[in-house]
């Protein structure tokens, strides 16, 4: 009975906890999402990069040899079939992506982990206003972003 007495009293701090989870969780989301994104487009342009830094070595000699013109080839297709490079560039893209998201996502990254972690006994307004900074945020967004607005519209900009 006295979980449902304190849930009842203290609603609005509870809402502000769910409203936090959920923002560190869609913005968890989100990012987790653009880094497999910047993975894959980080680690497909370094990889470019690498082939044709290697193909161009193995294909231009300073003197004639036979023996240098092979072991440049052997070189040059050990490293293309190397994935260590790869793992690594994926890896570098990953987290730069998931970064760059966190950082842009700041403002309800902050507010979500304020409600979520903050003390509801020892500070109770901490809570409470960031879950109404949160809902302000997230209507902001909806009616900006979501809804279109507020914002111009580039598409008929050039005829207005």
């Amino acid at each position: 009975m006295k979980i449902l007495t304190a849930i009842k009293n203290n609603y609005g701090k509870y809402l502000a906890k769910a409203a936090g989870a959920a923002a560190v969780g869609l913005v968890a989301y989100d990012a987790h999402v653009i880094g497999k994104l910047k993975a894959d487009t980080y680690s497909q342009s370094k990889m470019a990069d690498y082939c044709t830094s290697t193909f161009d070595n193995s294909m231009y000699l300073s003197e004639p040899s036979i023996v240098q013109s092979k072991l440049k080839e052997k070189i040059h297709n050990m490293r293309m079939e190397s994935n260590f490079g790869n793992m690594f560039n994926s890896a570098v893209g990953y987290f730069g992506g998931v970064i760059e998201n966190m950082i842009s996502n700041v403002i309800p990254l902050g507010l979500g982990l304020t409600a979520l972690c903050a003390s509801i006994k020892k500070h109770p307004n901490l809570v409470k206003w960031s879950g109404i900074g949160l809902a302000a945020y997230a209507g902001i967004k909806i009616v900006r972003d979501v809804l279109g607005f507020g914002q111009k519209h580039y598409l008929n900009s050039r005829y207005k």
